[in-house]
């Protein structure tokens, strides 16, 4: 189990690393780089490239909800030890997560992108990092977690 456990986080962190670093490199570095192209082959090599993008993508959103079911069940006991603060780092964290995947699939739906693709895209990207944060918070917390150790009978005053 520990291996399958171990698989399924690197998974979660590379995808999230693809999807990250993919959106930033399409909103911020590829317009950059084609902006020297007539604008004919310029919006084919964009349009192929948004099109192979939104494979990445489409496969991140799936791996992260396969993936993300899978840590929750494992890592949730451990939220349970200091709920006040955990739950409503998952919470924020999967809605975070949800919002990013909306707005990934609305600028990447069609053939063509949306008039308003560049200003979403920008936005999504702080949308994950913001949920990389809010991510790597509840990661700490539940570290921080384990050095509890969960009351004995006789701290309970029950009965060993």
């Amino acid at each position: 189990m520990v291996p399958l456990v171990i698989f399924s986080r690197w998974i979660h962190i590379v995808t999230a690393c693809l999807a990250l670093g993919g959106v930033f490199f399409m909103r911020f570095i590829f317009p950059a780089g084609i902006s020297v192209l007539p604008d004919d082959q310029r919006s084919a090599v964009f349009l192929n490239t948004r099109r192979k993008f939104k494979i990445v993508i489409h496969t991140a959103i799936l791996l992260f909800l396969i993936t993300g079911t899978f840590n929750t069940m494992i890592a949730w006991g451990k939220y349970e030890r200091n709920p006040a603060l955990m739950h409503p780092l998952w919470g924020t964290h999967v809605l975070l997560a949800l919002v990013a995947f909306t707005i990934a699939i609305i600028v990447l739906a069609g053939p063509t992108p949306i008039q308003s693709h560049r200003k979403l895209m920008a936005i999504n990207f702080v949308i994950l990092l913001l949920t990389v944060a809010v991510a790597s918070t509840l990661k700490w917390a539940r570290e921080s977690s384990t050095g509890q150790s969960s009351p004995t009978p006789s701290q309970t005053g029950g009965n060993p």
